[in-house]
């Protein structure tokens, strides 16, 4: 009875082993295809839809990167090349225009030192005669004949030169101007000087308020620039204006005026002394060289005005017509 038994269950067993392998046996073989895809997709690269990428690189794609990484490492050293070039042209052309400034600056030079020889031979009268009319918001014009730095006052009518009348020989006497009247003697006129320096000096003596005093210093020489000084003492200006005439703001108002114009014809000599002249500023019909110089003195303003040639509008606008100026102008 127990064999009988024994002999079934091993008949079971195998029944179900049969049923067991053959229910397994389709999983089993999927799962042996799914191991076989995966360990091949470790050895292959994701590929895209795209067909321009290949699954493994070719010869052609690694040697298009080398170039690109030949490029990429010297590109640096091209733009710095570049670089180098354009510094260099750039310093090329600073230093062309540091040259031609500096020649300008030269030639500005030398022009400004030959007016400035001009403008003093106008107003001393050196090489030749000049006559010069000062008009004022003080006074009525007056006019000076100035030789070689001698001054004389014309009470009367001063004569130019006529050009368009014949030859003879008598216009070489009349070939520099002269008063028609009596010719006096002077001194520099008060009111006419051709640079200034400013001085504010401390007050002597003490106020209620405190203010400081104005000096001038009128120079008879040309100088462009208006030099100032500001709190200094009274020795200072004593000091300082050797060559000047030393007054005070108010005393040059009240005797001048607030606006002096000074009106220069100059006849220069025909004699080499001229030569080293600009004669070319010299435009008049009678060969005369003109010059104005033109002040205005406040307590607010110092203005200075200059023109190598004659301009009635400027001291038309500059000195306000009065009754006794008006005909003179």
């Amino acid at each position: 009875m127990h064999f009988i038994f024994i002999i079934g269950l091993v008949i079971l067993k195998g029944s179900l082993c049969d049923w067991v392998s053959e229910w397994l046996a389709p999983l089993e073989y999927q799962n042996k295809e799914i191991l076989t895809q995966d360990s091949k997709n470790r050895n292959l690269k994701f590929i895209p839809d795209d067909d321009s990428f290949e699954t493994v690189p070719s010869n052609r794609y690694l040697q298009s990167n080398n170039v690109y990484a030949k490029n990429k490492i010297s590109s640096p050293s091209s733009k710095n090349e570049e670089f180098r070039g354009l510094k260099l042209k750039l310093d090329e052309t600073l230093k062309t225009a540091e040259t031609l400034t500096a020649i300008l600056k030269k030639q500005i030079k030398e022009i400004e030192t030959r007016e400035g020889m001009l403008k003093e031979a106008i107003a001393n009268g050196r090489s030749g005669v000049t006559t010069l009319t000062v008009s004022t918001l003080g006074q009525a014009p007056r006019t000076y004949i100035i030789r070689d730095g001698f001054w004389t006052l014309c009470n009367g009518m001063v004569q130019y030169p006529d050009l368009e009348t014949p030859y003879s020989i008598f216009n070489e006497l009349f070939s520099t101007p002269r008063c028609i009247g009596q010719e006096i003697t002077s001194k520099r006129d008060p009111c006419v000087f051709n640079s200034i320096i400013k001085y504010e000096t401390i007050p002597v003596t003490r106020r209620s308020t405190y203010f400081e005093d104005d000096y001038l210093c009128l120079k008879t020489t040309f100088n462009n620039t208006l030099e100032k000084f500001m709190s200094v003492t009274k020795k200072v200006v004593d000091d300082t204006c050797k060559n000047g005439v030393v007054r005070s703001l108010t005393d040059n108002v009240l005797d001048c005026g607030v606006r002096v114009v000074s009106e220069y014809s100059y006849y220069p000599h025909k004699d080499y002394t001229t030569a080293i002249l600009p004669l070319e500023y010299c435009t008049e019909k009678d060969g005369s060289c003109k010059l104005i110089v033109a002040w205005h003195l406040s307590n607010k303003t110092i203005e200075n005005f200059e023109f190598l040639k004659s301009d009635e509008n400027f001291k038309k606008f500059f000195i306000k017509p009065d009754s006794f100026i008006e005909p003179f102008i």
